[in-house]
């Protein structure tokens, strides 16, 4: 019975060692062992003061897009085209002005137009604010001309606008008309009225027997609207502190809590997490990859006494779901929010 009795109080022992983290003072039929008290926390998880700018996906940058005709408009009344065979459109849609191997012309006085389609826009593309449309014609005169022959000519919610008349050289040249605004609407350009524009030119005769000859049209539209793809924002999010008197292992882990708000605004987002001193930190590569599909990453600090760590997000990329933030889900995101906890292991 006396053996049993001491057994007993030897497994509460062992059980009193090993279940807590701070043994309090406790009495044996040995007698009295002290051990300090309980301080507090293992460790401490706190975001850090500066996070990452995940506004930076937002930040937009002026580029330009050109758009050129893909087929014939409203108007097709430009009397001549070389080659004779085929479609106006077709003379004047290269990318690099080919000169006098496709073109349009006249030998007419009286102003005659083309209107050309152009294709849809593509929110892989492009999106945001549009700044301004410049339309542009490459022409010129077959022999010196004696009275302006040539305007850029566009049509815009059913109504039609022309820019200044030109007086067309003997040698190609590019001229253009800018429309800060649409001339039918008087407001900032949208997306949709892109779609729809018609460009073209109106020409007549450069003097008697002068032809005016066009080879190339196209269209700019300059906007501004974040990027479709780049780089992950970086910096620090969490610091670790562990206590002072807590010697061992500790299993930190990260969970990604807004996957459904993120994937509203992303197509793809990966993080490359890391904490330092942890045994990742060792490999390669050495940090942990957090992304829209896994969630989660586990990091492991080994044979540590107390101390700070500081993890960080150190590269990744993203892709947006389009540049056009109107066309996004309601309740989108592009912040992450992350939640990091540590344990004993």
């Amino acid at each position: 019975m006396e053996k049993k009795f001491y057994l007993l109080i030897a497994l509460l022992v062992i059980l009193l060692v090993s279940g807590g983290m701070y043994a309090y003072t406790y009495t044996t039929a040995f007698g009295t062992i002290g051990t300090s008290t309980p301080t507090g926390d293992i460790a401490t998880v706190n975001a850090t003061p500066s996070q990452p700018d995940w506004d930076d996906v937002l930040t937009t940058v002026n580029e330009d897009i050109i758009f050129r005709p893909v087929g014939a408009g409203d108007e097709t009344e430009i009397k001549s085209q070389y080659p004779d065979s085929g479609e106006h459109w077709a003379k004047v849609d290269e990318t690099t002005s080919d000169n006098d191997t496709t073109y349009v012309y006249t030998p007419s006085n009286a102003w005659e137009e083309d209107l050309y389609n152009t294709a849809n826009h593509s929110t892989q593309t492009v999106g945001g604010d549009i700044q301004y449309v410049e339309v542009f014609m490459v022409a010129r005169a077959a022999l010196s001309a004696d009275q302006d022959s040539a305007y850029i000519h566009i049509k815009t919610n059913g109504f039609e606008h022309n820019g200044a008349t030109e007086n067309l050289t003997t040698s190609y040249a590019i001229y253009s008309n800018q429309w800060i605004d649409n001339p039918q609407s008087g407001s900032s350009w949208n997306w949709n009225e892109i779609d729809n524009l018609q460009t073209g030119i109106g020409i007549r005769e450069a003097g008697v027997g002068k032809d005016s000859l066009c080879t190339q049209v196209y269209t700019n539209v300059n906007f501004d609207a974040p990027e479709l793809n780049g780089n992950t924002p970086t910096g620090d999010l969490f610091e670790i502190d562990v206590d002072s008197n807590y010697t061992g292992n500790l299993q930190v882990r990260v969970y990604l809590t807004n996957t459904d708000a993120l994937l509203k605004a992303y197509d793809s987002l990966s993080m490359y997490l890391y904490l330092e001193s942890s045994e990742e930190a060792g490999e390669t590569p050495d940090y942990q990859i957090m992304n829209l599909q896994n969630g989660t990453v586990t990091f492991n600090l080994v044979g540590i006494s107390g101390g700070s760590y500081t993890l960080s997000v150190t590269g990744g990329t993203y892709q947006l779901f389009s540049r056009e933030v109107s066309e996004w889900e309601t309740g989108w995101a592009v912040t992450p929010e992350l939640y990091c906890e540590a344990e004993q292991r």
